[in-house]
């Protein structure tokens, strides 16, 4: 490309190929816009959780043959053949069935997945136990032996004697100084199955110990409400707070409920501290609610997405939380939202914030007999986006048979990337990857390192040197990026500059 065309790109105006509108399959990644893989022999493959590299590659994680399972797409759909010779790996972990439930990055490229791993405990009547799991995989798809000597890691986290509790790992993050946080539920073994859950959370060093200057062990239970407390999703805080959301009863039905806990693990006080302090409970729907996802905005306020029930259909809602830990009423009136969007049963999984403020959520719907991947994008003020697809919402129509959607993650470039476990047609189910446009063109901004801020000794050097021809690391030497910066590699500028300003950049 010759430097004129580079100093318009980067200068003035900003070429970009043509894109779909949002709400729409993005047909340049796989088979118009969805890609399926078989990751195991057997055909029971199920993505339940996914995230976007900052090389904008996808990794999908998931359940096969019972056992954790990884798979990694290039930006165009295909598999990432430089992961474990072929783009997937399976992983047993356990003495019986693993579940994958989360994935997230480390700031080094290393893949951590958490879930629970059963093991049988009774053969008649048959009882399962089950453990918080933890695996972490290298940049190229092999277990990090740096991590609890093998990769993997079990724990219990529940009171009580060892292989009596059953523990699930449900949720995951990782903090900036590479501890791993993970939460889920608790409850004791009993037959046929656990009925009493509540908030555990644990917090690893980087190496797969427990962190004993979290709440003194390195785990903390919480009955938030009720004799039911299920956990699932948590967030870190830029402070270190650690923000849990979940469903928990109350009274006859279950409610939304979001806890936040200090950075050394003890309830936050100043969180609902005119309630219940540290913790906060609130029905969203008539029949019962609950929060699968939860994430924060830029104001620090909270957004939790979830199911709620009313007249016996299941509907997807969203509600906005304060940082003090009271509904926020300038979001649609009340704080909450419910949304119909299939026959009867939609259940929403994952919520995502994009550049603009919009508030992304996705999951399954029930639609015709089958279930289908849906979505919905709403303003940041509640309404329904009509922007999106026309009308805010989105039913996937692509496939027929029975497809489950579970994890979701946006990109950069505001596209938005949701997994599922798709019906093959012949043995069960495989891997299958969506890919939606979200915006109506890639936002490009000048802010080449994401700090923020445009800096002549930073981000205008940074296109100078681009503009001249440079590339790989000709064009980060000798640059001191602000600490806020997120793109401090060439490896990131360029992704960000081919995702972002659909520009065409020498390796």
């Amino acid at each position: 490309m010759k430097t004129s065309k580079l100093f318009a790109m980067l200068f003035g105006t900003v070429l970009v190929a043509a894109h779909a509108a949002p709400g729409d399959l993005d047909a340049a990644f796989g088979t118009g816009g969805s890609v399926i893989s078989a990751i195991s022999t057997s055909g029971d493959d199920s993505a339940t959780t996914v995230a976007i590299q900052p090389d904008g590659k996808i990794v999908a994680a998931g359940e096969c043959q019972l056992d954790f399972c990884v798979a990694r797409y290039n930006a165009n759909g295909t598999l990432d053949t430089t992961f474990n010779t072929t783009g997937k790996v399976i992983t047993p972990v356990g003495m019986a069935a693993d579940h994958a439930r989360a994935i997230a990055l480390q700031s080094d490229g290393k893949i951590v997945v958490a879930g629970s791993c059963d093991y049988e405990i009774l053969a008649s009547p048959q009882v399962f136990a089950a453990k918080f799991c933890v695996v972490r995989y290298t940049t190229t798809g092999a277990l990090d032996t740096s991590f609890n000597g093998t990769g993997k890691l079990l724990i219990a986290i529940g009171a009580g004697a060892p292989n009596t509790t059953y523990d699930e790992g449900i949720s995951l993050a990782v903090q900036t100084d590479g501890k791993i946080v993970v939460a889920g539920i608790c409850g004791a073994v009993a037959f046929p199955a656990p009925n009493a859950f509540d908030f555990c959370v644990a917090r690893l060093t980087s190496t797969g110990a427990f962190d004993t200057t979290f709440n003194g062990t390195g785990k903390v239970v919480t009955a938030v409400s009720g004799s039911n407390n299920v956990a699932r999703s948590v967030i870190v805080q830029a402070d270190g707070k650690i923000v849990v959301a979940g469903g928990c009863l109350n009274g006859a039905t279950t409610d939304f409920c979001i806890v936040r806990y200090g950075t050394s693990g003890i309830l936050d006080n100043t969180f609902n501290a005119s309630g219940t302090p540290g913790k906060f409970t609130f029905p969203v729907g008539t029949d019962g609610d609950f929060a699968n996802s939860v994430t924060i905005q830029s104001d620090g306020k909270y957004i939790l997405a979830g199911t709620c029930s009313a007249g016996g259909n299941a509907d997807f809602c969203v509600a906005r939380v304060t940082t003090a830990g009271a509904l926020d009423t300038t979001f649609n009136g009340t704080g909450k939202v419910i949304t119909a969007i299939g026959d009867a049963t939609d259940i929403l999984y994952g919520v995502a914030i994009q550049l603009d403020g919009t508030i992304v959520v996705a999951g399954d719907c029930f639609v015709s007999g089958n279930h289908r991947r849906c979505l919905a994008r709403y303003t940041a003020a509640g309404a329904l986006d009509a922007t999106f697809s026309g009308d805010g919402l989105v039913i996937d129509s692509t496939r027929t048979a029975s497809n489950f959607q579970k994890g979701m993650a946006l990109q950069v470039d505001g596209k938005i990337v949701i997994v599922a476990g798709c019906s093959n047609g012949a043995n069960g189910d495989d891997f299958c990857v969506q890919r939606y446009d979200g915006y109506p063109t890639p936002p490009c901004r000048l802010d080449i390192d994401g700090d923020g801020l445009v800096l002549a000794t930073t981000d205008s050097l940074v296109h100078a040197r681009i503009a001249i021809g440079l590339s790989g690391n000709a064009v980060t030497n000798g640059i001191g990026f602000p600490v806020a910066a997120t793109r401090k590699t060439w490896t990131d500028i360029r992704a960000y500059l081919v995702a972002s300003c659909a520009m065409i950049l020498p390796p």
